[in-house]
């Protein structure tokens, strides 16, 4: 039980760091996006370089290595909570790579595509808050469905990649 109490706080308090994460970075996508609309000019390559860090720290995170595999392989009752999951990841990987194209395009076509430029910004940062906010729902169903006995597997498993929390603290250094 206890092992099952840890590894719950260690998913949540993980979960609210990428959210404070998310927030930071949500507003500087934000400001980017003021700033390009007023002709302002903005670092496109470090933009999206936070873009694509953000979205590599989800994928080493403690629910993407370690939450869902498992999840996977005792029961299906979040089977749909995880494809969700899955394409939403997806969709982000997708959105980060057309992002790319289309400063491309807006630095060759200037205001013909800024629009579309920050359309496409918004869009990546809605996708990663629908992201966090059906995880904080995995975490529940993991909570209600996974045996205790399995929880140890989890938490050692967990303990194991305590190394990567690293990039967490840089993805937060690299904001201020």
């Amino acid at each position: 039980m206890l092992t099952a109490t840890y590894s719950i706080v260690a998913l949540e308090l993980e979960h609210k760091k990428a959210r404070w994460t998310f927030s930071s970075l949500q507003q500087y996508v934000l400001n980017s996006i003021r700033r390009l609309k007023t002709a302002g000019g903005i670092d496109i390559e470090q933009l999206c370089q936070r873009l694509s860090q953000f979205e590599r720290y989800c994928q080493q995170r403690r629910i993407a290595t370690c939450l869902i595999p498992m999840l996977r392989k005792i029961t299906r009752e979040a089977d749909a909570l995880l494809d969700e999951l899955e394409q939403l990841s997806a969709a982000s990987i997708a959105l980060l790579n057309s992002l790319r194209l289309r400063f491309d395009r807006a630095v060759a076509h200037s205001a013909l595509y800024v629009e579309e430029l920050c359309q496409s910004l918004e869009a990546c940062c809605v996708n990663f808050g629908q992201r966090l906010s059906r995880e904080e729902e995995l975490v529940r169903i993991a909570e209600r469905v996974v045996p205790s006995e399995v929880w140890f597997g989890f938490a050692a498993s967990a303990l194991s990649q305590q190394p990567r929390k690293m990039s967490i603290r840089q993805l937060a250094d690299d904001e201020v």
